[in-house]
């Protein structure tokens, strides 16, 4: 009987949100709105945020750059030599790199580096998630492997193009030269995101692209010995070399995640606005009432409905809207992510030149999101609705009947 009893009550519960089309449209609208518009902009980040580790991992585990009245500026190449002696580096290597496009306006990553000693580090960057063809070697000049983005920009170009292993570039130098490379390697699709837009190359072939001396680089990559104090690495190259910028792996993983969650915060503070707006609008609507819904509950008062029973029922109105709302949010935020590439909100959070396309936005859907998408949908429906509810049904039936 109490079963049969609770599913007649959800029955009618899913009539009225029939019957009041009007206001459980407006509520679902918004509700969808607003969870599309988390679901999208979280599975953006926590998939940047997973990816962005894992790249971080595999890296190096010290930056070191060279400040010159508080902006980054060149390394002599002699700084190697020095940074290799103190206690606790394993390998200190210099790399290049910058930005230059292929002609068609958008800037792609070129990075240069010493392909023999990247290649003597188990797993460093690169080596280990090259798709098609392979690494750079240490003979290597005028070679470049290349990012899935690359070659997704080139098929989807005016005069589009097949980039594989074999074709050859050009790319724009600093003094608006061409230099031609050959492809021998391309990042497999589903790789880090740092290469997705990026140009590996020799160092010296960089130096060439972005007008960098021989004898200067962008930065030092150090990798500390094993067992070793990174910061305790780091705070020695700080005070030896006083124009350093010293970054460990944390502090940049630290600061990237700022950045992005930062701009990831500001989206979602509209939808948060956006959720404010709805439940307002469903509180409004519950207090306020219409005529026939305030007959309906003294109705079912004198027909033998208690209060609790009311209750019930508009929690089952508010719970179905909220379902509804919060799944067909979640799965426009999958077509509008992974199928539709996220266009606008990506390239607003990533603040990548490249917007990503094809895949290359990195994305995951976890079950704590999905929760909180629930939760945030049902939580302030409920509250909005049952509170009024409640109210209406403590009325006696016979003043809500002559409508006093």
């Amino acid at each position: 009987m109490g079963v049969r009893k609770h599913s007649n009550l959800a029955s009618y519960a899913l009539g009225n949100v029939l019957k009041y089309r009007t206001r459980s449209a407006a509520i679902l609208i918004g509700l969808v709105f607003a969870t599309t518009l988390l679901c999208s902009t979280e599975f953006i980040r926590e998939g940047l945020m997973v990816d962005l580790t894992a790249s971080l991992d595999e890296g190096p585990d010290i930056v070191v750059q060279k400040l010159v009245g508080g902006r980054q500026t060149s390394i002599p190449i002699d700084w190697k030599e020095n940074v290799s002696l103190f206690s606790g580096v394993r390998l200190a290597t210099p790399r290049t790199w910058g930005y230059t496009d292929i002609g068609n306006g958008k800037l792609l990553t070129i990075m240069g580096v010493n392909a023999t000693e990247y290649g003597s580090i188990l797993d460093s960057i690169g080596t280990d998630i090259v798709g098609v063809g392979r690494f750079l070697e240490e003979s290597d000049t005028r070679k470049m492997v290349v990012g899935q983005g690359i070659v997704d920009v080139m098929a989807a170009a005016g005069s589009p193009r097949h980039v594989g292993v074999g074709a050859r570039l050009s790319l724009i130098t600093y003094d608006g030269e061409l230099i031609e490379f050959e492809v021998v390697g391309v990042f497999s699709s589903d790789s880090k995101i740092y290469s997705y837009d990026m140009v590996l190359t020799d160092i010296n072939s960089a130096a060439a692209v972005l007008g960098y001396d021989n004898s200067t680089c962008t930065d030092l990559a150090i990798w500390a010995e094993h067992g070793s104090n990174v910061n305790a690495v780091a705070l020695q190259i700080d005070n030896e070399i006083p124009q350093s910028r010293v970054l460990t792996r944390d502090a940049i993983r630290d600061i990237m995640m700022k950045t992005y969650g930062d701009r990831a915060g500001i989206v979602a503070l509209l939808w948060s606005v956006v959720l404010m707006s709805v439940v307002l609008l469903a509180f409004t609507a519950s207090t306020a009432g219409s005529d026939e819904a305030r007959r309906e509950v003294g109705l079912l008062k004198a027909l033998g409905f208690d209060t609790v029973d009311i209750l019930e029922i508009r929690m089952f109105e508010s719970v179905s809207i909220g379902l509804l709302g919060a799944s067909l949010g979640i799965s426009l935020a999958i077509i509008y992510d992974f199928y539709m590439g996220a266009p606008g909100l990506a390239g607003y959070i990533l603040g990548w030149s490249l917007v990503l396309l094809n895949g290359g936005i990195p994305l995951v859907i976890s079950i704590p999101t999905i929760f909180t998408v629930y939760a945030v949908a049902l939580v302030p429906i409920l509250v909005a609705t049952v509170v009024p509810a409640w109210r209406n049904a403590i009325t006696e039936p016979d003043i809500v009947l002559r409508g006093v």
